[in-house]
């Protein structure tokens, strides 16, 4: 069982490759230690291991933008920065990462990611996608009352009236 202790978040993808007990970041509260030792005592008890969202936010204060997007695939994690998202697509409980023309899965609910995302750079344009305002480069019309946005890639996603309201307000 393995507590990371650090001054550094960026050290948080290490804790993930490792699967973690906790993230502790400098200056640990000696209770907050207390309780990481006695999880990990635990999950030895147990063989169990640390959820993943756990350790996300154990190495992000609250209030502070995601930084990153990590993706468990098999034994690997890929760490995807915000900075190359293009866009993220809800399917039931899972995301789809767009990012550079590749596709990463991963369990989790599109407004638990969105609500950690920073809002001035992502925007909710439709019940299932998440767009990077950056990727944005036109809107077109689709059909009579919808619409499309179209991104650097090529991507067209739909825009509900309600992303395109909030969309139209934001340009």
């Amino acid at each position: 069982a393995v507590i990371f202790v650090t001054a550094h978040d960026e050290h948080a993808v290490r804790a993930f490759e490792v699967n973690a007990v906790d993230y502790l970041l400098k200056p640990v509260d000696p209770e907050r230690l207390r309780q990481a030792i006695g999880r990990a005592r635990e999950r030895l008890r147990r063989h169990e291991l640390m959820p993943v969202a756990a350790l996300t936010a154990a190495a992000r204060p609250p209030g502070t933008p995601l930084a990153r997007i990590l993706v468990r695939d098999g034994p690997r994690v890929h760490v995807i920065p915000i900075d190359a998202i293009d866009y993220i697509e809800a399917q039931d409980d899972y995301i789809v990462v767009h990012s550079g023309g590749k596709s990463h899965l991963k369990q989790q609910p599109i407004g638990q990611v969105e609500a950690a995302l920073d809002p001035a750079r992502f925007m909710r344009v439709h019940r299932s996608y998440s767009l990077n305002l950056d990727r944005l480069t036109r809107i077109e019309l689709y059909a009579k009352d919808s619409r499309v946005a179209i991104l650097r890639d090529g991507a067209r996603l739909p825009l509900s009236r309600a992303g395109h309201a909030r969309l139209k307000a934001l340009l």
